[in-house]
């Protein structure tokens, strides 16, 4: 099964971790984790404006879950 990449970001104070969501359904395979870590450190700056705490960007591998029905 295919892996890809999703952008997060971690609060340096707390430790909670959000995740960036494309609503359009758009997957960031493993050869495009330098587009995927942009997403994660601009998520990062986002939420540290948000909160004025420190945040930091980072990817994550994961496999998609199939449903069934």
């Amino acid at each position: 099964m295919a892996k890809y990449l999703v952008s997060k970001a971690r609060n340096l104070v707390t430790g909670q971790s959000v995740k960036n969501q494309d609503l359009t359904g758009a997957r960031y395979r493993l050869d495009q984790r330098i587009i995927a870590q942009a997403l994660a450190d601009q998520l990062a700056h986002k939420m540290t404006v948000r909160t004025q705490e420190p945040w930091e960007g980072f990817v994550e591998e994961y496999t998609p879950s199939v449903r069934k029905d």
